[in-house]
């Protein structure tokens, strides 16, 4: 085949050269092996170069995204005819029929992004694995409208031709691999599933960090919520301020402390938003009409949608919550799609 098989690891394990030396005898002919703070002059790198394996040493803990784009860029500077690249874990999850099952499938689909998808009911998946897999599944349906069954699965199948956006997708850890996904999903790069089989029962260690890593892959709606409630209260204490110094025997008194307030507000949000959430340094004059729209739009909506709801017997405060909480999402994701979307000539 002339898939290049890239396999990440940061510790040494027996697994991985038994997973090696299978997919030698399947054909695999060219594996890839990421070195990610192990030793590189043990006798455990010796029995994978004898098997056949290229070693390309990070020289520390870099982490599992960084590993992923050295494989990458490897492969496809160092290897002749590569046509995809598939990445697969080090510690005996994958089985190397399924790692071929992956390269099979994106023969047959080259302009796709295959994914080997674990069915977590039959797993033997410790309970928080298979409960961030279900988060993170409908985390990612609702941020790209794209549904993916298994976000979260390290045996991917990735074309030549997403090279550059693999190279160019942000983050070094566990990060990246919602990252790419992600970007892929806003270019409507087409998902096609294989169903594999992954081997929970062998105790492996993984470098996961729970709070940092769960923090690095949902970063930017986390700093975005901070951001709207740091605004929020930013247009409270305005209001407070505009309300004081406008003459109290104004007629329009509250209206324009409202409007005041919600305008300079409005504008901290549209910068913290576009310098430092989505980090986006694209034109800040169709940015800023486009953000404005919006913010105009779920204004209106909330307006309208609490005062229809008004008859529910509970108080209007808890319904104006519950619709400000759905509408979030909805301001989250056009901001993220529309108002902020990344130039698809970027990574180009």
């Amino acid at each position: 085949m002339n898939h290049a098989v890239i396999i990440t690891l940061y510790c040494e394990n027996r697994r991985t050269i038994k997973l090696c030396s299978e997919l030698s005898e399947l054909g695999a002919g060219n594996i890839v092996i990421v070195n990610d703070g192990c030793n590189p002059n043990s006798d455990f790198f010796n029995e994978l170069k004898s098997i056949g394996c290229h070693i390309v040493n990070l020289g520390g803990n870099s982490g599992k995204g960084a590993s992923i784009r050295a494989g990458l860029k490897f492969a496809h500077d160092k290897l002749y005819n590569i046509s995809g690249f598939i990445t697969a874990d080090a510690d005996g999850q994958h089985k190397a029929e399924d790692i071929m099952k992956i390269s099979r499938a994106l023969e047959l689909r080259p302009d796709s992004l295959v994914l080997g998808r674990r069915n977590m009911k039959k797993s033997k998946a410790p309970f928080a694995v298979r409960l961030g897999h279900r988060i993170s599944s409908v985390y990612f349906r609702v941020i790209t409208g794209t549904s993916c069954k298994d976000t979260q699965t390290g045996l991917r199948g990735i074309p030549v031709s997403l090279y550059e956006i693999a190279m160019q997708t942000s983050g070094d850890r566990f990060d990246y691999e919602m990252n790419f996904l992600t970007r892929c999903a806003d270019r409507k790069i087409p998902f096609y599933n294989v169903n594999i089989t992954t081997d929970y029962s062998g105790g492996q260690k993984s470098s996961y960090r729970f709070v940092k890593d769960t923090y690095l892959i949902y970063k930017t709606p986390l700093r975005f919520a901070t951001s709207s409630i740091g605004c929020t209260l930013i247009d409270l204490t305005l209001f407070t301020i505009f309300a004081y110094l406008l003459p109290s025997s104004f007629v329009w008194n509250v209206a324009l402390a409202t409007l005041l307030a919600r305008i300079v507000s409005g504008a901290i949000n549209f910068f913290i938003n576009r310098r430092v959430i989505f980090k986006n340094d694209g034109k800040a004059r169709k940015q800023a009409v486009r953000f404005f729209i919006l913010f105009f739009c779920i204004m209106c909506a909330s307006t309208v949608i609490v005062s229809l709801l008004s008859f529910i017997p509970i108080p209007v405060t808890i319904t104006k919550v519950i619709v400000d909480l759905l509408l979030w999402t909805v301001n989250y994701t056009v901001q993220r799609q529309w108002v902020f979307k990344e130039d698809k000539n970027s990574d180009r």
